[in-house]
């Protein structure tokens, strides 16, 4: 039976068939291997170590809002936030000298707004972008991370 035997709206339903099938083809493989990754990570032995690896610092990150002494991540990243000139910093650019792990920046970065020494800003193109805040500044020049020039009158004026 060739083609021109075959109804017109037969033809038409067979095309847009195949062409539905095709267009849906890209997320059904992503379906599948999403289906395909579960399985096999449900199929592999659990890591007893695994919760100890991710909580390594979390005795350092405990809650210390009351006390003023930071501890050595916070007192890093908060340099190099000062260090920036009272620019605002991305997480790459704040994590491009100190090579922290991603899980300790954000621990760090956690830490330091809780205690209201840097500001998050939002951005939609930029994502979050931080900078010292007003009790941040103050600090960092207690502690001699931003110099400060202080003009002096001379002997005659």
């Amino acid at each position: 039976m060739p083609l021109s035997d075959i109804p017109l709206n037969v033809l038409v339903v067979l095309f847009l068939t195949v062409f539905i099938l095709i267009g849906i083809y890209p997320a059904v493989k992503r379906t599948v291997e999403r289906l395909r990754k579960l399985v096999h990570s449900a199929a592999q032995p659990k890591n007893p170590i695994a919760p100890l690896l991710n909580d390594v610092h979390a005795d350092i990150f405990a809650d210390q809002s009351t006390s003023r002494q930071l501890n050595d991540f916070e007192t890093l990243v908060l340099r190099r936030i000062a260090q920036a000139g009272g620019k605002s910093l991305s997480r790459k650019q704040v994590n491009a000298p100190l090579l922290l792990g991603m899980a300790i920046l954000h621990k760090t970065l956690k830490s330091l707004h809780r205690r209201r020494l840097i500001h998050v800003k939002l951005s939609m193109l930029l994502g979050q972008r931080f900078s010292l805040s007003e009790a941040g500044r103050r600090y960092a020049i207690e502690q001699g991370y931003i110099i400060r020039i202080q003009e002096r009158k001379g002997i005659l004026g």
